[in-house]
């Protein structure tokens, strides 16, 4: 990295619980401060935004897995759970994603880069225009796969929960990115507009697929219906 940059990992032990470290702070050193169990939150949801490549029915035609491709590589983050609802909290900050690192082809952790780029806003409607239909040997579950035309491919917005791990810092002590670790392969899948109060009401999807093109940024994403497979299988 061309820059120093100072890292306060949220994982890293200490010792001397969160007392401030003696002398200050060296330009180019590491600060590693872990919260105390019950006293800081590091979960935030991440909102990232994809197209609708193809959508897989079961044999009933009800929905069971989505292929999405990104649209954009801005996302939103808020803090999960109690917090965001407080006064003032609700806040969507904007980020890059810089890199992406998979574990068995899920997410394992993800790089952020502050943006002064906004996310554009999106509108989908709630149909889509079928290019072609075809059903897939050996997907068992869910073989009815549907492709949507080129100029009507729908957009959603998916939410996955994370934990920072590490804020890095320039040497003007600016925030220079942030780590996040990926904490569940569920997530909320809804289409674009229908606010932040649709979300309780969201679809829940497993990630069960995650691709990387060759310069190491998502290509394909794969969901499928959570709990689908019992009912599948049945």
């Amino acid at each position: 990295m061309p820059a120093p940059v100072n890292r306060t990992s949220f994982n890293d032990p200490v010792t001397g619980g969160t007392s401030q470290p003696a002398g200050g702070m060296e330009p180019a050193a590491a600060s590693h401060l872990q919260p105390q169990p019950g006293s800081v939150q590091t979960a935030v949801e991440l909102t990232f935004s994809f197209e609708i490549a193809s959508l897989q029915l079961t044999p009933a035609f009800k929905m069971g897995a989505l292929l999405l491709k990104p649209n954009s590589k801005i996302v939103t983050m808020r803090l999960a759970g109690p917090q965001h609802s407080q006064p003032g909290m609700n806040l969507q900050v904007t980020f890059e994603i810089a890199t992406v690192q998979l574990q068995e082809k899920a997410i394992e952790t993800i790089r952020l880069t502050p943006s002064q780029e906004q996310r554009r806003d999106i509108t989908s409607s709630p149909s889509l225009d079928i290019a072609g239909l075809q059903v897939v040997p050996g997907a068992d579950l869910a073989p009815v796969q549907l492709t949507p035309s080129q100029q009507g491919r729908p957009s959603v917005h998916v939410r996955a929960p994370f934990e920072i791990a590490t804020v890095e810092f320039s040497p003007s002590f600016e925030i220079a990115s942030i780590v996040l670790n990926s904490s569940s392969k569920n997530v909320s899948v809804q289409l674009p507009g229908n606010g932040a109060s649709a979300a309780e009401g969201a679809s829940i999807f497993e990630m069960t697929s995650v691709q990387l093109a060759g310069n190491g940024e998502i290509e394909m994403v794969q969901l499928s219906l959570a709990g689908a497979g019992g009912k599948q299988s049945a």
